[in-house]
């Protein structure tokens, strides 16, 4: 990296740093999703240490019924956080340290990015506008949502490989982006898609530009296998399909999520491109930013409603989630638009769009309420940390709504149960029965949960929703344990085989990161 280059990321790293000031206070910001995200977390992080992995069952939520909630929604923060929390963090600053890791990823990226295609001082304002903007700082403050910052950080990261050529870091970035967020996830994903096709139509060495495209966006789905693969065919096994998340119409954004920079972004652009200052033949990535701009914009606001009707609403759930789109194109046309004036002109327009950028971010860089739970607050809560309860196992009948007597319990007799070992992963118990009983282990059942009776593998009966064994007359040892299932253990098997190929092709290309 030039020495000019470098600083202006630091520059723009300074400037920029103003949105995470805040996380450096005290306590944790309340927000809609943030104390769920740490009570999610720190029953995962007790799930690894039990055994578990990949993380997929978290037996302490759902008042210690167990919810299988890290099967479905993204793992990436939690697996991040691991780390993080080891090295002595609590619970509370180690998401708050992944917000912020976050937040700068996206500002050193989206810089880098841009720093491809412009020149340094545009990509300057891009990368300023890309973290203080307005549903950036949103996400962060208001809605908690730690998935839906990661997956930010990690775009401008793709997009700076898709520039660089690079197959195994582009890799890497698209298994990271899966696991980030399910929902921006994808919606990343098909602009990255649109993004490629776009950049094949223009070169004319298609095949190979294909072959890259082809293989970075396969590996990456390959590497994240383990993740996405059982999230789409466990959904079978939950209440999912006939649960309403959220009252869509509720969630459309308001000026003050999309910003006064963003407006004069979009009315400079046009009017260069009329006045012919940017040609759009020249600029191959300008119409698909325009125009993946105004649609995210459109969406995201009220004026979309009749859509919203033919929308996969049940994924998407929040109409401002479309705004995260928005956030990357704004970031793209400011850098555009800056790229093609020079002298007092440019440096009129940089000072403008700082300070419009500052006055649209500077209500959400300062929230007002913070609450300070002890560490043992969130490693105790048996929440089950998803809005409706709508990855419940679909054999429960009810809501569970206290925690049980007893981890087991003879449902038959009288007979002792001496409970040998409870972890968040197997349940280790004994008994001398009198005669043939059922015997119920409180977990809600799902796949993957196995019995194992003096030894030998017996069946789960899982009609009301929980584990209950048929035990015989006589001494019973019995081992109740999360395991994979087969479905599963393909899909480990697919990222590690995506693993090998990418540290294969990493010793080939003699691996390089910057």
């Amino acid at each position: 990296m030039k020495r000019s280059d470098l600083t202006f990321l630091l520059l723009s790293l300074l400037i920029s740093s103003i949105g995470i000031l805040a996380l450096l206070r005290p306590g944790f910001f309340l927000t809609d999703d943030g104390n769920s995200m740490v009570i999610r977390f720190s029953a995962f992080y007790e799930a690894l240490r039990s055994g578990q992995f990949p993380v997929r069952f978290l037996s302490r939520l759902n008042f210690g019924y167990g919810y299988p909630v890290a099967d479905f929604l993204y793992p990436l923060f939690m697996y991040i956080g691991v780390p993080i929390k080891a090295l002595g963090f609590s619970f509370v600053d180690t998401v708050k340290i992944i917000f912020g890791l976050s937040f700068i990823s996206g500002t050193v990226f989206s810089f880098l990015w841009l720093r491809k295609l412009f020149d340094d001082k545009s990509a300057l304002i891009g990368s300023i506008i890309y973290s203080l903007f307005p549903y950036h700082l949103y996400v962060i403050y208001v809605r908690g949502s730690v998935g839906e910052v990661l997956s930010l950080g990690v775009l401008p990261f793709i997009l700076w490989q898709i520039e660089r050529r690079n197959l195994v870091w582009g890799s890497i970035g698209i298994f990271l982006l899966i696991l980030s967020h399910n929902t921006l996830g994808v919606l990343f994903l098909i602009f990255i898609l649109f993004y490629g096709l776009l950049d094949i139509y223009a070169i004319r060495s298609k095949k190979e530009l294909f072959s890259y495209y082809a293989k970075t966006i396969l590996i990456g789905l390959g590497l994240s296998s383990f993740f996405s693969i059982p999230a789409i065919s466990d959904l079978q096994y939950t209440v999912f399909s006939k649960t309403s998340v959220s009252d869509w119409s509720k969630y459309f954004v308001g000026f003050n999520l999309i910003g006064f920079s963003t407006v004069v972004v979009f009315l400079t652009i046009f009017t260069f491109i009329l006045i012919k200052k940017i040609e759009l033949k020249k600029h191959r990535l300008t119409l698909l930013m325009i125009g993946v701009g105004l649609v995210s914009i459109f969406l995201a606001s009220s004026l979309s409603s009749p859509l919203w009707g033919l929308l996969p609403v049940s994924f998407i759930q929040f109409p401002f989630r479309f705004l995260s789109l928005t956030i990357v194109t704004t970031a793209f046309l400011a850098a555009s638009v800056v790229s093609v004036l020079k002298g007092k002109n440019r440096l009129a327009l940089i000072i403008s769009l700082l300070i419009l950028t500052f006055l649209s971010s500077k209500n959400f860089l300062t929230p007002s309420v913070f609450q300070n739970y002890p560490d043992s607050f969130y490693s105790t809560n048996q929440d089950s940390t998803t809005v409706r309860n709508e990855y419940m196992p679909k054999w429960i009948k009810e809501p569970i709504r206290e925690m049980a007597p007893s981890k087991v319990e003879n449902l038959s007799g009288r007979e002792k149960i001496n409970i040998r070992k409870i972890t968040a992963s197997k349940i280790n118990f004994d008994t001398l029965l009198s005669e043939d009983r059922t015997i119920r282990v409180n977990i809600v059942y799902f796949p993957g949960w196995n019995a194992y009776v003096n030894g030998n593998k017996s069946n789960i009966i899982h009609d009301d929703g929980f584990i209950n064994l048929h035990l015989n007359k006589g001494e019973n040892k019995v081992l109740v344990k999360f395991e994979e299932t087969s479905i599963r253990l393909m899909a480990d098997l697919i990222s590690i085989l995506s693993l090998f190929i990418l540290i294969g092709l990493s010793l080939k290309k003699n691996l390089k990161f910057l």
